[in-house]
């Protein structure tokens, strides 16, 4: 009993974290100060905690695993989702083509899948954790060409979990989905509203009341980041002035109605200078979706360059036109491009002009 009161009034004389011993300083709290006992407590939480996460990453891997030699499990395929919009929905529709072509589940990188949910009501296919593991964990089947249809990546069979990389810049690759591809590519509905409420708007302060009695013909100019060094220098072309004034006069030429140009721009002081048209509605300081949406409204299109524009193209029911020199022979990215791209990487139809 005496050593016991011993040890007792002993743990009390020394129940606070010394300098001179734990080299920590007293924490004051509310009640006092901490005492040893509660820096162990708060220690012992804290060790808890983290062995607690490494047991449930532990865990989750095991499960991963046996699901990965499940027989009856379905394959997975995934695609590294890289740059803008433009090329966000046509890594999108090539790999949902591939799914649906090789009965497969299709997963998603979540910040990239909701770039696209912004503007379209796609499905989510970010949520299987398992599927992203497996899929991703895979290493890429890189394309060789990413601007028009690379044989080698369309003629594949796929038999297993597919990972893929690259930008995979045709409409060939999933033209047996296109169907599929338009309904996940509807726009949003509260986006369309506000679109049209837009134009209507423009078109009354242009003096026209009715929207059927004129034609919009919309047109895109991307100029900004492809006139810096890097993208100069990999070759990259931007569409000149006289490319707009000869499809402008194109379109006006052979359309019936009256024709309100409708222009969105990354340079909106060079484009005003280009688009002198006094029938003419600039797209001001709007976000890139509110852009894309007015732009698919319009019934006819001008585009320059770039993937954001082919998108809106796709959209569009009547005329559309393209430039056809956005790159220069015999660059880097000449190399990333197939030789029959005009008709591959166009889509059908289109007009192509310099």
């Amino acid at each position: 009993m005496f050593r016991l009161r011993a040890l007792r009034h002993r743990h009390r004389s020394s129940s606070i974290f010394r300098p001179g011993v734990m080299n920590m300083r007293c924490l004051n709290t509310r009640g006092g100060r901490l005492t040893l006992i509660s820096g162990f407590c708060v220690l012992l939480i804290i060790i808890v905690t983290h062995n607690q996460m490494v047991y449930d990453v532990i865990v989750e891997d095991m499960e991963v695993v046996r699901y990965k030699y499940q027989a009856d499990r379905t394959n997975y395929i995934c695609c590294d989702m890289l740059g803008g919009l433009g090329n966000l929905l046509f890594q999108y529709a090539f790999t949902l083509a591939m799914s649906l072509r090789f009965n497969m589940t299709m997963v998603c990188e979540t910040d990239k899948i909701q770039t696209i949910q912004q503007m379209f009501d796609i499905p989510d296919c970010a949520d299987d954790y398992k599927g992203l593991r497996l899929c991703f964990g895979e290493g890429a089947i890189k394309n060789k060409f990413n601007i028009g249809y690379d044989s080698k990546v369309g003629n594949m069979m796929l038999k297993r979990d597919t990972h893929f990389g690259g930008y995979f810049q045709s409409w060939l690759y999933w033209v047996k989905y296109e169907d599929t591809i338009r309904e996940h590519f509807t726009i949003k509905s509260d986006l369309k509203a506000s679109a049209e409420n837009y134009i209507d708007a423009s078109l009354q302060e242009l003096g026209v009341e009715n929207r059927s009695s004129v034609s919009l013909v919309g047109v895109h100019v991307r100029r900004g980041d492809l006139l810096n060094d890097f993208f100069r220098e990999h070759g990259y072309f931007v569409a000149p002035e006289e490319y707009f004034h000869k499809a402008m006069a194109y379109v006006t030429k052979r359309v019936p109605k009256p024709v309100v140009f409708v222009v969105s721009s990354n340079d909106m002081e060079w484009s005003q200078e280009v688009v002198k048209e006094t029938n003419a509605v600039f797209l001001l300081n709007n976000t890139r979706e509110f852009d894309f949406t007015v732009l698919t409204m319009c019934d006819h299109f001008i585009m320059s360059v770039g993937t954001f524009g082919w998108w809106v193209g796709w959209h569009i029911q009547g005329l559309v036109i393209y430039y056809n020199k956005p790159f220069r022979p015999d660059s880097e990215l000449s190399g990333v491009v197939t030789n029959d791209y005009v008709t591959t990487f166009a889509y059908p139809k289109w007009i192509g002009m310099s």
